[in-house]
């Protein structure tokens, strides 16, 4: 997943990274003079990066309404400029405006998303509706929008370059999606409806995680027997630091849920772990996210209506490789049928096995747990003992070394470079010729205060017209393992390793020349290509025979080996359908012109899977009430963009199993020339063909599914 936007300049882009949010508004009462406030000062720091060192919490707000300051000030420069139009004083002068707030936004709303806490989410609150407002005085001023209308309509006379034709295009583009081409009256509704989303997805954020931490759920020692050894270490030093010694403490998060399930024998425990992580944000308590979730879809709703558009989603998909909702679903229903169909032959294994057991209705919290035995005895695979050839750090020696011959890149830890929380590491990533590319900073830890799922944003988008080179954040969830012993993680987590350094590579390589059209600047539904087609290589037996090596260095033994490789497709039915079913939901909804009367997100939700034919006994992935890609991560009506962009990753992937070499350097330099460092300096499709050499189709997906 990326954060990200794309509005107007560098500074206000950075400003709308979807984060954690608020719970409540606390005032900042310090004010810092400006000459002691490091955010406004020189950063005399290695690299120029944020100096996490000496920022504090009452440093943020006076800078960012200095930086806002300077950002409305610049703007209102070049739209009141006497002098005719040119791209060099209205476009270029857009892309060099808003550097102050860039940076301030950037290293906040890093901190806001990975340490959440009170303080963070109190200026992340006060912020917000600041925000959106300097967005919207921008993307509406009519001076500004004539001077850069004036240069689109005569742009063929202007001797720009591709890139430039490209950014005059995509600049005109953000004005009128933003409602610049609208009368006043429905300008200023669009203007009020812009800053009360910010407000809700603030809210929404905000309350999902108040909820997850709540719903921690606290064993013993009876109910975690079984369960292995680095499972239930971790848990019992997280009891013990909550001050609950002798006690097993399980947050209600993906990353702590998924292998408790799979691993856990005691059914009641399962079912305290599957209830704590499903209902986050449906619980009869004030985090319960429905009504939000309801005034999000009916401002929506009433924007695009404005805009010209059906719905959310006709509006989302015109800026998108899709085009259309029925070319989407189209795709997603291809794909769901015949997940669906395999998902009921799972269940019937699943079944068989929990019968021994004397379960006769299998439960939602029993499927990983039953699967797991299935696999186990289908292809001698326990979870528990792969993990142990697993650990994080053979895996990110893993991912350095597919990087490095893919291509010729190396990574470098710093030890010299401030970070934001205990446990991130940074890393200088280098070329083959030994030149500094950019930095990655790597926060793969779990910590209370962190947003779920995993994600990448960057804290500095590189770029010709300014010179600045990049700075990526990963994040992920892992549990944090117990004092000594080494983080061991599945071998999903490993793909999600990949996939999120396939993100961090498509910010690092960017050769565009305006940071608007940089890096992962792209549409959502071509974003998620450059990051899950990296996810095939942690697969490839080389690299596996290489890093996957136990505590005593032993590789993993090749019949386990082979088994994992063999068992990649197992359980895609219910996967599937649970992804699918999450995405199907999301464009539904967002289809909607106006909500049913009474609208209920948990009723609404039971009704369509109903509809769907979704097993009770599998569900969604991602529930509506912690749905936190489409409600605060800018996913809405595009998380189909995983169904489409893995179309294209596994096609994409083809390619190389074709060319006879997984590490074939000529493929690979094409991959990186004409995708990760192309950003949005064209159309989507012209950069998977300049790959690929044409198109993708649901073929390769279902292949590599194994559902075809």
């Amino acid at each position: 997943m990326v954060l990200r936007t794309c509005l107007l300049s560098t500074a206000i882009a950075a400003a709308f990274l979807a984060g954690s949010q608020p719970i409540a508004a606390q005032p900042v009462e310090a004010r810092v003079e400006q000459t002691a406030n490091p955010l406004l000062a020189a950063w005399e720091t290695p690299e120029g990066v944020p100096p996490y060192d000496r920022i504090r919490p009452e440093h943020y707000e006076p800078a960012f309404d200095r930086a806002i300051a300077e950002a409305r000030a610049q703007s209102v420069q070049i739209a009141n400029d006497p002098s005719e139009p040119t791209f060099e004083n209205t476009i270029e002068a857009m892309e060099r405006s808003g550097r102050q707030l860039a940076r301030v936004s950037s290293t906040f709303f890093t901190v806001a998303s990975a340490d959440a806490t009170p303080a963070n989410q109190a200026i992340q609150k006060n912020v917000a509706p600041k925000l959106a407002r300097l967005s919207n005085e921008t993307l509406l001023d009519q001076a500004l929008f004539r001077r850069v209308d004036t240069l689109y309509r005569k742009r063929a006379e202007l001797g720009l370059n591709p890139e430039q034709t490209r950014l005059l295009e995509e600049t005109r583009k953000r004005f009128v999606r933003a409602g610049a081409a609208l009368s006043p009256a429905a300008r200023e509704r669009v203007a009020a409806i812009n800053e009360e989303l910010a407000n809700l997805g603030v809210e929404f954020g905000q309350k999902l995680l108040a909820d997850q931490k709540a719903n921690d759920v606290l064993l013993t020692a009876a109910e975690v027997d079984g369960l292995p050894g680095d499972q239930a270490g971790a848990a019992a030093a997280a009891a013990e630091a909550a001050g609950q010694p002798g006690h097993y403490l399980f947050p209600a998060t993906r990353s702590a849920a998924e292998p408790f399930l799979t691993s856990a024998p005691d059914r009641g425990a399962r079912e305290k772990i599957w209830r704590a992580f499903t209902l986050r944000g449906d619980n009869d308590n004030a985090n319960n996210t429905s009504a939000v979730i309801a005034r999000l879809v009916e401002l929506r709703a009433e924007r695009a209506k404005l805009m010209g558009a059906r719905s959310h989603a006709d509006f989302v998909l015109e800026d998108s490789m899709a085009k259309t909702t029925d070319a989407a679903m189209e795709l997603l229903m291809a794909v769901y049928q015949p997940a669906l169909a395999r998902s009921k032959e799972e269940l019937r294994d699943i079944e068989a096995l929990a019968a021994k057991d004397g379960i006769t209705d299998v439960e939602p919290w029993d499927w990983r747990y039953y699967a797991e035995q299935v696999r186990r005895e289908r292809f001698s695979l326990d979870e528990a003992e792969v993990k142990q050839y697993m650990p994080l750090e053979g895996m990110v020696d893993a991912l350095f070394e597919t990087t490095q011959k893919l291509f010729g890149l190396t990574a470098h830890e710093r030890k010299d470079i401030p970070v934001y929380a205990d446990g991130v590491r940074v890393f200088e990533i280098r070329e083959a010729d030994g030149s500094k590319l950019g930095l990655f900073y790597a926060d793969w830890f779990a910590r209370p205060t962190k947003r779920p799922g995993a994600w990448m944003n960057s804290i500095r988008v590189p770029n010709g017209l300014l010179g600045d080179s990049p700075i990526v954040v990963n994040n992920q969830n892992i549990p944090p393992p117990a004092e000594g012993q080494p983080a061991l993680i599945s071998i999903d987590e490993a793909r999600t390793l990949f996939h999120e350094f396939g993100h961090g590579l498509h910010g690092l390589l960017s050769k565009a020349h305006y940071p608007s059209l940089s890096g992962t600047a792209v549409p959502r539904d071509f974003v998620e290509f450059p990051s899950q087609v990296y996810e095939h290589w942690i697969t490839e037996p080389s690299i596996l025979r290489a890093h996957a090596r136990n505590a005593a260095g032993e590789p993993m033994p090749e019949p386990m080996l082979q088994a994992l490789l063999d068992a990649q497709t197992f359980n895609q039915g219910f996967l599937t359908v649970q992804q699918l079913s999450s995405a199907i939901l999301d464009m539904r909804l967002h289809t909607l012109t106006e909500l049913p009367a009474g609208f209920n997100a948990r009723d609404w939700e039971a009704a369509q899977l109903r509809e769907l034919g979704v097993p009770d006994e599998i569900g969604m992935r991602h529930r509506l009430p912690h749905f936190s890609h489409i409600f605060d991560g800018g996913y809405s009506a595009s998380y189909y963009a995983y169904t489409w962009a893995e179309a294209m990753d596994a096609d994409g992937f083809d390619a190389f199993k074709e060319a006879g070499d997984v590490f074939d350097p000529e493929l690979a330099g094409k991959l990186r020339r004409e995708v990760y460092e192309r950003g949005n300096t064209r159309d989507p499709s012209e950069s998977y063909i300049g790959f690929r050499g044409r198109l993708p189709n649901a073929d390769a997906l279902l292949r590599n599914r194994g559902l075809k």
